[in-house]
């Protein structure tokens, strides 16, 4: 874990060293989301489509699997 200091600009923008960019990853563009716990402030990055995409799946389905679910949802809807 490491701390930094960050300063607040005239109109509330955060600025962060360039050093603290580099060790989490930001870039120009990318969100970040805050974290408010009584007067604490947690910034996370925001993940990217692509990091999503890239990261360690939690469960899988096979094809078979969409295709039941699929026919079981589209009889639902004809029932209605």
């Amino acid at each position: 874990m490491a701390e930094y200091i960050l300063k607040v600009g005239r109109k509330g923008e955060i600025y962060t060293p360039k050093k603290l960019r580099l060790r989490i990853g930001i870039s120009p563009g990318n969100e970040i989301i805050a974290i408010t716990n009584g007067n604490q402030l947690i910034l996370k990055k925001k993940k990217t489509i692509i990091e999503l995409l890239e990261d360690e799946t939690i469960a899988s389905v096979t094809e078979q699997e969409i295709k039941n679910e699929r026919s079981l949802l589209e009889k639902e809807l004809l029932e209605r």
